[in-house]
């Protein structure tokens, strides 16, 4: 929150507060937003991106990840064999977007809609929030050493938890640790099998 020298509590902020302000790059844009919304309790998602003849990105925007609503087809799918899953898209309108300026050559936003039109998660519930959710590289390198050690992913997970004091502070849920290093095994089967291949 400092980057943007805004001086404002976050939970305080509203457009006149935003509008006008510049980022040195989207990326910076982008890390402002991210960290908003885990203070305020909501995720995020990456809404539209334009960009000029040469292929280079001069406008970005992000929004809820509340915004809009699921299609009916995936409702209303009549061959469904599983229960769907519970709506979480209510069409939230809150959002925020940044434009690249020529003459400053500094990201300015032009648009941020701070209202939300469902609650905000809790703090015990906003490491559960899918965009602030992220196994570091230090912990999945960690996980993947002690699994070739024989530990088991629960283990792992458990941890992991004495490790962070908590498993509200590791930053993920169980459940990404297991994708994690299950993505990791398919990656080393594919070369495996790719490796196999060339000697055939």
């Amino acid at each position: 929150m400092e980057s943007a020298n805004i001086g404002k509590d976050p939970s305080d902020l509203l457009e006149e507060d935003m509008v006008g302000v510049e980022f040195k790059s989207v990326e910076e844009a982008e890390s402002f937003y991210h960290i908003y919304s885990k203070i305020i309790g909501f995720s995020v998602q990456k809404n539209q991106c334009r960009k000029n003849q040469a292929g280079i990105v001069t406008t970005r925007s992000w929004c809820c990840s509340n915004e809009g609503f699921k299609r009916t087809k995936y409702i209303k799918n009549p061959n469904r064999v599983r229960e769907p899953r519970s709506e979480i898209r209510v069409g939230c309108r809150a959002m925020f977007r940044v434009c690249y300026s020529k003459i400053t050559k500094l990201w300015v936003v032009k648009e941020f809609r701070a209202n939300h039109n469902h609650c905000m998660a809790t703090d015990m519930q906003k490491h559960f929030l899918r965009s602030h959710r992220k196994i570091s590289a230090a912990e999945l390198g960690q996980a993947k050493l002690l699994k070739k050690a024989g530990m088991k992913t629960s283990e792992i997970w458990n941890l992991f938890i004495h490790q962070n004091g908590g498993w509200d502070k590791i930053g993920c849920t169980k459940k990404d640790l297991y994708n994690s290093l299950a993505a990791g095994r398919r990656r080393v089967d594919d070369l495996d099998a790719n490796t196999t291949l060339k000697f055939l």
